[in-house]
């Protein structure tokens, strides 16, 4: 069977499927992504999703076709042509600046080309989950703050994939940016929580690392459930000395950490912590999708909110 792609206001076949060669992603990396996926075909947290997208290509100065409207009946049709109505399904959504005109500055008159991709999803190995995953520091050291790209989810992702072979070279599923003061920033794919003594640890929003999507829900889940949760400075010597360690990530949701670099977990895995925390998300979303908010009524997808 065909796999479908949406591209620029058409559904056509993957292998058929192209953007121009002077378009500003392909040349420089210019657009924007979001990664999320659907359970059953229920969309999870697309609202949130683009919301950052949106937030992303107003500061980043896109000149806008369309709206978050249209991505939505954009993605519903890309998930009807590729038979993934009822079905776990990976997607990414995608936004480049659109042809380059020669300058490389922003007021080009540019006509972005927005992406669709929807495939079946090929879940993560239950070891992971049961038995927990290790990582790894980056060699690539980040600066604490200051930068006014790191908040946004960049096409050109390089740095988190030279992080993420660094990774498989070291026989780890992730790696991390620290800062050259040993801070903690945020996984190559994820961002990263960790546990002492019952509270719950990760860095905030005014460092450098993406506002992740599962970040804020673990976030939500843990105040409404009265598990303590604290945004501040991490270092990695508060990573190594950890009772817990897990991921977060919108395509694998909550993964427990064994070891990272050559230090193992003290407790066991997954903690009691993290195990709950699992398990509330797990609950919530099957709460969810029980109430049948289907990507075709009014209401359209899964939503915290």
């Amino acid at each position: 069977m065909f796999k479908y792609v949406f591209v620029s206001g058409k559904l056509v076949i993957e292998s058929k499927a192209k953007v121009p060669v002077r378009d500003r992603g392909f040349l420089y990396g210019d657009g924007l992504f979001e990664t999320l996926r659907s359970y059953g075909g229920y969309t999870f947290m697309l609202d949130a999703h683009l919301e950052r997208l949106f937030f992303s290509l107003k500061v980043l100065k896109y000149n806008l076709p369309f709206d978050k409207e249209y991505i939505k009946d954009a993605l519903r049709r890309t998930i009807d042509k590729n038979n993934l109505q009822k079905r776990d399904a990976y997607i990414k959504i995608i936004v480049t600046r659109g042809i380059h005109s020669g300058e490389l500055h922003f007021n080009g008159g540019y006509k972005p080309n927005l992406v669709i991709i929807a495939d079946s999803l090929t879940p993560y190995p239950e070891v992971d989950y049961t038995k927990g995953i290790n990582i790894t520091t980056s060699s690539i050291r980040r600066p604490v703050m200051g930068s006014p790209l790191y908040c946004h989810k960049l096409l050109n992702y390089f740095e988190n994939i030279f992080a993420k072979n660094e990774a498989h070279y070291n026989e780890a599923q992730e790696a991390v940016f620290l800062t050259r003061d040993h801070l903690v920033l945020e996984g190559a794919s994820s961002n990263i929580f960790f546990v002492k003594r019952n509270i719950v640890y990760t860095p905030p929003l005014t460092q450098n690392i993406l506002p992740g999507i599962t970040r804020e829900v673990v976030i939500r889940i843990c105040r409404e459930n009265g598990i303590e949760v604290k945004q501040k400075n991490v270092h990695y010597r508060d990573i190594i000395n950890a009772d817990e360690i897990f991921k977060t990530s919108s395509i694998a949701g909550i993964v427990p950490v064994k070891k990272i670099d050559r230090f193992v977990v003290a407790r066991k895995v997954p903690g009691n912590i993290t195990l709950k925390i699992m398990k509330l998300y797990g609950n919530k979303v099957e709460y969810l999708i029980s109430r049948g908010i289907s990507c075709y009524n009014k209401y359209k997808f899964l939503s915290f909110r």
